[in-house]
């Protein structure tokens, strides 16, 4: 049943009143308080009838909230908005409007308070998110650039040289690179120089190594999985490394390790631009260009049925071969000096190589390219306690190896190596290279597909007991 507004009687006024979710605060032209709601007990902890028919000024000085707001509405003869704190820890957007009879006096002040605590505390959060994010976004911006910030290039050779003008062009457009190169020889390195020169150098550049993820768990960590996708799956789901990587660059590094049907996902990928979520029913866009790098022969694994072959020529928009050191050595004796000048500002030293090192690192094969020559140099760096670092202070092994690839002096018959000879020649230069490179038998065996035992004994064979050390 409605009740029509000039038939409202007092008593069903006050109740609408009274339950008004904001406080209405009345006093008069002398500063009573004739009225106020009972929302007034929420926010000062006090009954309206502790409040009515007392003076403004005697509530104001219990400090039930501040500052006052009707003297100014008064002084201003209009209404007036401020900000009021309680004595209970609320924050009131109160509203004072004085009223005004026919002949221009005051009757009455009526106050609306509205508690806004919540949304003061919600803009508090919001102002500190915001901050927060400017905060990361420059923090992104400086891991971005520290990330992919990376020395030029060496460019000493003409191999090098004849790449580096080839990569200029191809880094100007947004399509597909393989890189191809032995391990060390810097295809990372060059992952970056693209990117950097690429119209999306101030985009993300995400680097997965994918022979480094288990296969069980390629596909959450690549493409992201949504709510509930699996037991142990987050409440909000997770985006994936390609979600990262969007408006910038994904780097594959080691392609050749993913699984026949990751090969199959990332094939979609490069081919629509578009995956779904592990568990996900909605399509996902990404506009990423796409680096992929292997040591491994691709070609040998297509024809094992290791690798797909649509996914390999859909890669391989643009190929490039990354020379391994040994054939670019006009470039040995820069990338040393670089190299020692990074590792002496690093640790705050001042080493030099003598001349005889650098001889000794022209000749040597290098077959961990670029990074063995770092990992030397840095080695080097920090054991030799002389300023400048000579032959002696090289790894025995290191020696060693030169040694054994320098021409044995002819005979005086001229006799050549009997077959035995000859494969034993073949042997043990195929375990001095394997082992200087990976460090361990176990590695070694696996490498060379031979037992670990047997790839131990031939380390203990070929190599000075002083140099050998099993990992």
């Amino acid at each position: 049943m409605s009740v029509e507004p000039d038939n409202l009687d007092f008593d069903t006024l006050k109740k609408i009143l009274d339950n008004s979710h904001d406080e209405i605060y009345v006093t008069n032209a002398n500063g009573i308080v004739i009225y106020v709601n009972n929302a007034c007990e929420k926010h000062y902890g006090v009954k309206a009838s502790e409040i009515v028919g007392k003076k403004s000024r005697e509530i104001s000085e219990k400090k039930y909230w501040g500052p006052r707001i009707s003297p100014i509405a008064i002084d201003k003869k209009m209404s007036i908005t401020l900000e009021q704190k309680t004595c209970t820890g609320k924050t009131l957007l109160t509203t004072a409007t004085p009223i005004f009879d026919e002949d221009g006096n005051i009757e009455m002040i009526i106050e609306n308070s509205r508690d806004v605590t919540e949304s003061e505390g919600i803009r508090h959060e919001l102002e500190k998110s915001t901050q927060l994010l400017k905060r990361y976004k420059k923090e992104v911006a400086v891991l971005r650039e520290k990330e992919t910030k990376i020395p030029e290039f060496v460019c000493k050779s003409s191999k090098m040289e004849s790449l580096l003008k080839l990569v200029r062009r191809i880094a100007s457009v947004n399509s597909t690179v393989l890189l191809l190169g032995e391990s060390g020889s810097g295809k990372g390195h060059m992952a970056k120089y693209i990117h950097n020169n690429s119209p999306n150098k101030d985009g993300p550049f995400i680097t997965v190594n994918c022979a480094s993820i288990p296969s069980e768990l390629m596909e959450a960590e690549m493409f992201g999985y949504s709510k509930g996708a699996f037991t142990g799956a987050n409440v909000k789901g997770n985006i994936g490394l390609i979600e990262l990587a969007n408006e910038g660059t994904l780097f594959l590094d080691e392609i050749a390790e993913l699984s026949p049907r990751m090969q199959a996902k990332l094939l979609q990928v490069l081919h629509e631009n578009q995956y779904f979520k592990v568990g996900g029913r909605e399509i996902q866009q990404v506009n990423c260009r796409v680096i992929a790098a292997t040591n491994r022969d691709l070609q040998a694994m297509i024809s094992k049925g290791d690798f797909r072959e649509d996914l390999y020529y859909r890669l391989n928009i643009f190929e490039l071969v990354l020379p391994p050191l040994r054939e670019r050595k006009e470039e040995i004796i820069p990338l040393t000096q670089e190299i020692l000048g990074k590792f002496n500002q690093k640790y705050k030293l001042d080493h030099e190589f003598s001349e005889k090192v650098y001889e000794l690192f022209v000749k040597y094969p290098w077959p961990g390219n670029v990074r063995e020559l770092e990992n030397i140099i840095e080695r080097l760096t920090v054991v030799t306690q002389d300023n400048v670092i000579n032959e002696h202070d090289l790894p025995k092994s290191f020696l060693t190896s030169i040694e054994h690839q320098t021409p044995p002096h002819p005979t005086a018959s001229n006799k050549p190596l009997s077959l035995d000879e000859a494969l034993c020649d073949v042997e043990k230069n195929m375990i001095l290279q394997a082992y200087n490179e990976l460090g361990s038998s176990y590695e070694v065996a696996k490498f060379l597909e031979i037992s670990q035992s047997k790839a131990s004994r031939l380390i203990r064979k070929y190599f000075p007991t002083n140099d050998y050390r099993e990992n």
